[in-house]
Protein backbone atom coordinates (compact mmCIF):
# COMPACT_ATOMS: atom_id res chain seq x y z
CA UNK A 1 0.00 0.00 0.00
CA UNK A 2 1.39 3.66 -0.73
CA UNK A 3 2.44 5.40 1.76
CA UNK A 4 0.66 8.77 1.62
CA UNK A 5 2.69 12.04 1.71
CA UNK A 6 2.24 15.15 3.29
CA UNK A 7 2.71 18.38 1.80
CA UNK A 8 3.47 21.19 3.55
CA UNK A 9 0.99 24.25 4.78
CA UNK A 10 0.93 27.41 3.22
CA UNK A 11 2.50 30.15 5.84
CA UNK A 12 3.08 33.07 4.07
CA UNK A 13 -0.02 35.40 3.29
CA UNK A 14 -0.13 38.35 0.83
CA UNK A 15 -2.61 40.61 0.73
CA UNK A 16 -3.25 42.67 -2.54
CA UNK A 17 -5.72 45.38 -3.65
CA UNK A 18 -7.26 43.93 -7.37
CA UNK A 19 -9.86 46.13 -9.30
CA UNK A 20 -12.65 45.04 -10.19
CA UNK A 21 -12.23 43.84 -13.91
CA UNK A 22 -8.52 41.94 -12.82
CA UNK A 23 -10.26 39.87 -10.14
CA UNK A 24 -12.83 38.80 -12.73
CA UNK A 25 -9.56 37.61 -15.11
CA UNK A 26 -8.38 36.18 -12.31
CA UNK A 27 -11.35 34.11 -11.26
CA UNK A 28 -11.94 33.32 -14.77
CA UNK A 29 -8.39 31.70 -15.40
CA UNK A 30 -9.37 29.71 -11.99
CA UNK A 31 -12.08 28.47 -13.33
CA UNK A 32 -11.09 27.58 -16.83
CA UNK A 33 -7.66 25.92 -15.55
CA UNK A 34 -9.47 24.01 -12.47
CA UNK A 35 -7.56 25.68 -10.00
CA UNK A 36 -7.42 27.63 -7.15
CA UNK A 37 -7.05 31.41 -7.16
CA UNK A 38 -3.74 30.89 -4.91
CA UNK A 39 -2.40 28.32 -7.43
CA UNK A 40 -3.27 30.31 -10.88
CA UNK A 41 -1.42 33.47 -9.03
CA UNK A 42 1.55 30.89 -7.73
CA UNK A 43 2.29 29.58 -11.27
CA UNK A 44 1.95 33.28 -13.06
CA UNK A 45 4.69 34.29 -10.63
CA UNK A 46 7.39 31.37 -11.37
CA UNK A 47 6.42 31.95 -14.90
CA UNK A 48 7.32 35.55 -15.22
CA UNK A 49 10.35 35.13 -12.88
CA UNK A 50 11.42 32.75 -14.97
CA UNK A 51 11.41 34.46 -17.94
CA UNK A 52 13.85 37.00 -16.37
CA UNK A 53 17.97 36.53 -15.68
CA UNK A 54 20.91 38.25 -14.57
CA UNK A 55 24.34 38.15 -15.86
CA UNK A 56 27.21 37.17 -13.72
CA UNK A 57 30.22 38.47 -14.94
CA UNK A 58 32.32 36.09 -13.76
CA UNK A 59 30.18 33.40 -15.96
CA UNK A 60 28.88 35.74 -18.87
CA UNK A 61 27.91 32.69 -21.10
CA UNK A 62 25.41 31.63 -18.27
CA UNK A 63 22.75 33.81 -17.50
CA UNK A 64 21.73 33.48 -13.48
CA UNK A 65 17.16 32.77 -12.96
CA UNK A 66 15.46 32.70 -9.46
CA UNK A 67 16.62 28.76 -8.90
CA UNK A 68 20.44 30.20 -8.26
CA UNK A 69 19.44 31.89 -5.71
CA UNK A 70 16.71 29.97 -4.13
CA UNK A 71 17.66 27.54 -0.84
CA UNK A 72 15.48 26.17 1.78
CA UNK A 73 17.44 28.14 4.24
CA UNK A 74 16.57 31.64 5.03
CA UNK A 75 20.76 32.75 5.37
CA UNK A 76 21.93 31.31 2.13
CA UNK A 77 18.71 33.18 0.38
CA UNK A 78 19.86 36.67 1.52
CA UNK A 79 23.75 35.93 0.97
CA UNK A 80 22.86 34.84 -2.63
CA UNK A 81 21.50 38.34 -2.94
CA UNK A 82 23.10 40.13 -1.33
CA UNK A 83 26.55 39.58 -2.95
CA UNK A 84 24.83 40.93 -6.64
CA UNK A 85 23.96 44.44 -6.83
CA UNK A 86 21.21 43.63 -9.18
CA UNK A 87 19.07 43.34 -6.00
CA UNK A 88 20.35 46.92 -4.44
CA UNK A 89 21.24 45.30 -1.28
CA UNK A 90 20.54 47.38 2.00
CA UNK A 91 23.34 48.64 4.21
CA UNK A 92 21.95 45.62 6.45
CA UNK A 93 22.41 43.44 4.00
CA UNK A 94 25.83 44.64 2.86
CA UNK A 95 26.73 44.47 6.76
CA UNK A 96 25.77 40.93 7.23
CA UNK A 97 27.42 39.82 3.64
CA UNK A 98 30.51 41.85 4.79
CA UNK A 99 30.34 39.76 8.47
CA UNK A 100 29.93 36.65 6.69
CA UNK A 101 32.87 37.22 4.43
CA UNK A 102 35.33 38.07 7.17
CA UNK A 103 34.03 35.11 9.18
CA UNK A 104 34.11 32.98 6.23
CA UNK A 105 34.62 29.27 7.79
CA UNK A 106 31.39 29.78 9.18
CA UNK A 107 29.51 30.49 6.28
CA UNK A 108 31.41 29.50 3.04
CA UNK A 109 33.28 26.05 2.74
CA UNK A 110 36.41 27.24 1.42
CA UNK A 111 38.52 30.57 1.15
CA UNK A 112 36.65 31.71 -2.34
CA UNK A 113 33.71 31.76 -0.50
CA UNK A 114 32.01 29.79 -3.59
CA UNK A 115 29.80 27.23 -1.68
CA UNK A 116 27.84 27.39 1.92
CA UNK A 117 27.56 25.44 5.16
CA UNK A 118 24.04 25.72 5.35
CA UNK A 119 24.12 23.03 8.49
CA UNK A 120 26.21 26.45 10.08
CA UNK A 121 24.04 29.25 8.78
CA UNK A 122 20.68 27.85 9.92
CA UNK A 123 22.18 27.70 13.15
CA UNK A 124 23.74 31.31 13.14
CA UNK A 125 21.26 33.19 10.71
CA UNK A 126 18.74 33.79 13.56
CA UNK A 127 21.62 35.47 15.49
CA UNK A 128 23.38 36.87 12.74
CA UNK A 129 22.51 40.95 13.81
CA UNK A 130 23.53 39.89 17.06
CA UNK A 131 26.90 38.71 16.08
CA UNK A 132 27.28 41.50 13.82
CA UNK A 133 26.64 44.18 16.05
CA UNK A 134 28.97 42.26 18.99
CA UNK A 135 31.90 42.08 15.94
CA UNK A 136 31.25 45.98 15.81
CA UNK A 137 31.21 46.32 19.22
CA UNK A 138 33.82 44.75 20.12
CA UNK A 139 36.43 44.45 17.82
CA UNK A 140 38.69 46.88 19.42
CA UNK A 141 39.07 45.33 22.52
CA UNK A 142 38.52 41.20 21.25
CA UNK A 143 38.31 41.19 17.52
CA UNK A 144 37.24 37.59 17.53
CA UNK A 145 34.35 37.67 20.20
CA UNK A 146 31.76 37.40 17.53
CA UNK A 147 33.35 34.03 16.24
CA UNK A 148 33.94 32.91 19.62
CA UNK A 149 30.28 33.11 20.14
CA UNK A 150 29.19 31.75 16.87
CA UNK A 151 31.35 28.74 17.76
CA UNK A 152 29.87 28.38 21.25
CA UNK A 153 25.91 28.54 19.30
CA UNK A 154 27.56 25.82 17.12
CA UNK A 155 28.11 23.53 20.00
CA UNK A 156 25.40 24.11 21.48
CA UNK A 157 23.55 22.91 18.18
CA UNK A 158 26.02 19.78 18.76
CA UNK A 159 28.01 20.81 15.53
CA UNK A 160 31.66 20.89 15.96
CA UNK A 161 32.76 24.28 15.20
CA UNK A 162 35.36 25.41 12.79
CA UNK A 163 38.72 26.66 13.95
CA UNK A 164 38.61 30.49 14.74
CA UNK A 165 40.71 32.66 14.68
CA UNK A 166 41.61 31.28 11.84
CA UNK A 167 45.86 30.35 11.94
CA UNK A 168 47.61 31.51 8.67
CA UNK A 169 51.14 30.46 7.55
CA UNK A 170 52.56 34.06 7.12
CA UNK A 171 52.53 33.24 3.52
CA UNK A 172 49.10 32.92 3.48
CA UNK A 173 47.54 35.80 4.77
CA UNK A 174 44.53 36.80 2.53
CA UNK A 175 45.58 40.14 3.02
Amino acid sequence: MAKETVRGSKTETLTIRLDPKTRFVLEYLSRLKGQTITTVVERAIVAAASQEVVQDPRYPNQPDGWQQFWDVSDGVRALRMAERPEFFPTYEEDRRLAFAREHWPFFYQTPEKMRFINHYIDVLWPQIDYFVQMHEDQRTSDYYAAGKAMQQALRAAKLGPPEWPINFDKDEIPF
